[in-house]
């Protein structure tokens, strides 16, 4: 499911801004941008936001900053010098004049440090917490939507059966009508050659008719399916592979009604289930 969660919080002249947003995807990938400062956390943060969230694609931000005087910076001095010999070595393979941009390398990662230590527990400690306050708030902001996306399923689940049920009550008027349609022709064919019709023969077309047109099996399979849909609403665990699948199989139902029903007005029920159904398809990308 989508979704937006954000925490803050400080820890003496350091500030601690934390946002999460999330997006759809059938398993669960986190992908983090923290500051040099609290990298320590980053080996924990998966493990933290799988407490909370089972898939979709997890984009986690944590910006630390100074507010303080005491935020000076130092420069790694090795790792400086490492960027510079690696630089000049690949310029005299490649045949050309060395030079270096003083300011492009002290951006590069690990060359200034923080004059805080990165291994400060009490620091990592309060960053893993409002990690925790920003899922959290992520997680509110989800279960709101959820609500809203619930009652939404509830109404085309409405719309399904009352399709459904209109569709039981045509079946047997199209076994009825096709008798009918059939008797009368078989009656005109037969008197022109001066036959009359058997009424065994209308009665084994009817059957063979009835037989091949019955959804019976499929109308029983797709009530289950909805039932089985509202329980799945209703249950406060992670139910979007379970609606994704029971998607697939009212979808399934429905397009055999359509293929077997071989009636216009049943034909255009199908139509509507199966626009609902992809409505609903659609939605259910957003449950987690």
């Amino acid at each position: 499911m989508t979704g937006h969660g954000q925490a803050a919080s400080r820890y003496g002249d350091i500030a601690i801004d934390i946002e999460i947003r999330t997006v759809n995807n059938r398993f669960l990938k986190v992908i983090s941008k923290i500051s040099d400062v609290a990298s320590a956390v980053e080996p924990q943060l998966e493990g933290i936001v799988r407490e909370y969230l089972k898939r979709g694609s997890i984009s986690v931000s944590i910006r630390v900053s100074h507010s303080g005087q005491n935020n000076a910076a130092t420069v790694n001095q090795s790792t400086l010098e490492n960027y510079i010999n690696q630089s000049k070595s690949i310029a005299e393979r490649l045949g050309i004049e060395f030079q270096y941009d003083l300011g492009y390398l002290l951006a590069l990662p690990g060359v200034l440090e923080s004059a805080r230590q990165h291994d400060d527990e009490n620091l990592n400690e309060i960053v893993r917490e409002t990690l925790k306050t920003a899922l959290q708030d992520l997680q509110a902001m989800r279960h709101r939507e959820g609500q809203a996306m619930a009652r939404q399923f509830l109404v085309s689940l409405d719309q399904i059966q009352t399709f459904q049920e209109q569709i039981e009550l045509r079946a047997p008027a199209v076994i009825a009508e096709y008798r009918t349609k059939l008797e009368l022709r078989m009656r005109t064919t037969l008197a022109s050659f001066g036959h009359q019709a058997d009424e065994l023969d209308l009665l084994r077309e009817v059957l063979v008719f009835a037989d091949r047109c019955d959804v019976s099996e499929e109308i029983t399979r797709l009530a289950s399916h909805l039932v089985q849909f509202r329980g799945a609403i209703d249950q406060s665990d992670s139910q979007g592979r379970r609606l994704d699948f029971l998607i697939q199989e009212l979808f399934r139902e429905v397009n055999t009604i359509g293929s077997k029903a071989n009636d216009s007005q049943i034909s255009q029920f199908v139509v509507s289930m199966k626009t609902t159904i992809e409505q609903m398809r659609e939605l259910v990308q957003n449950v987690e």
